[in-house]
């Protein structure tokens, strides 16, 4: 073999290793991911254009791909799932404990009571989160789907009218259950499947829950729902989260333009379910559900119920001082 010809077979073979890396580097990578939500609801249809932008903005080589088979799964389920055969899943506010109970204290009664007061404080906390759990997960957004209300079979104006009454809380939300209890309700455990019987059976008097989901069992729950709570009582909430070995996976020059994606569709799910939301409560009312009126000395008392002095030393013994700190500290300056 003379030296052209030598020549012309390395040059072809390093030809060859550099077609094989570009081709390796325009390889797809597939996420599965998992979303327990309503068909057409605007967490589907969030979730269905995320996957749509991320696949044009990475030129098809990010894609998003929802398992149907934990469609109807629960939170425990998906994060169990999130550990193994999923690499990413839209978790809401109760799954979203099981990775980090801290979080939940978002979601107890009064500590943050409007839009302002739930983005000052995710902004605050989302250092601390990827610290205590971004060795494992990648948190990529926490945003709002809505308000938790009281709906109950009578007013409730004062906090007064709520002591013995049986209130129906998620059997997991062990730390809301406690609180009401301190404050003198008697809790009932329950879910979504079942307060629908336990209201239209007599076994619950309250519940704390989604105006949407009410929404949806409506026709069956007016006649024992006659009233929803003139106040809301926490936010809503959910995050996309992946596991951190997928989200490895992902080309680093892509992340930031992902990222401020998913930023921007967060905000637009929340923006059409607050709109949802609000549509539904307008249509109860109108077919009889009552808000009662309150005075500004009664929305007082009810705050001062859930976040008074006595309720701020148990937070401090149920979630970890520094985050309670933080959260407090940035709702407090947002009130200013």
């Amino acid at each position: 073999m003379n030296i052209s010809q030598s020549a012309k077979r390395t040059a072809l073979f390093i030809g060859l290793l550099a077609g094989i890396s570009l081709y390796a580097g325009a390889q797809s990578v597939v996420l599965q991911m998992g979303a327990s939500v309503p068909v057409n609801s605007p967490w589907d249809l969030g979730m269905k254009k995320l996957a749509a932008e991320w696949s044009r903005l990475s030129n098809g080589r990010v894609k998003l791909v929802f398992q149907k088979s934990v469609a109807n799964a629960s939170q425990d389920e998906i994060i169990q799932k999130l550990n193994f055969s999923l690499d990413g899943a839209l978790l809401e506010t109760s799954g979203l404990f099981y990775l980090d109970k801290d979080l939940f204290m978002l979601a107890m009664p009064s500590v943050i009571r409007n839009d302002a007061e739930f983005a000052a404080a995710i902004k605050a906390i989302r250092p601390i989160i990827q610290q205590k759990i971004g060795a494992k997960y990648e948190v990529l957004n926490i945003g709002q789907g809505g308000w938790v209300y009281l709906f109950s079979n009578k007013a409730l104006v004062k906090p007064a009218d709520l002591v013995d009454m049986r209130i129906g809380v998620n059997r997991d939300q062990d730390i809301l259950i406690k609180q009401l209890q301190g404050i003198g309700t008697r809790t009932v455990k329950s879910d979504s499947a079942s307060f629908l019987l336990q209201f239209n059976s007599n076994a619950i008097d309250v519940a704390y829950t989604s105006p949407l989901l009410v929404a949806t069992l409506w026709s069956q729950l007016k006649r024992s729902v006659t009233h929803i709570s003139a106040f809301r009582l926490s936010p809503f909430f959910g995050a996309i989260v992946f596991n951190k070995r997928a989200w490895d996976r992902v080309p680093a020059d892509l992340k930031p333009a992902l990222q401020a994606a998913s930023d921007r569709i967060t905000l637009e799910i929340a923006a059409d379910a607050i709109k949802l939301e609000t549509d539904a409560i307008a249509t109860m009312k109108k077919q009889g559900l009552l808000v009662p009126s309150l005075t500004e000395a009664e929305h007082k008392a009810w705050n001062e119920l859930f976040t008074g002095p006595k309720m701020k030393v148990l937070m401090a013994e149920w979630f970890s001082p520094d985050f309670v700190r933080i959260v407090y500290q940035a709702v407090e300056n947002e009130r200013k």
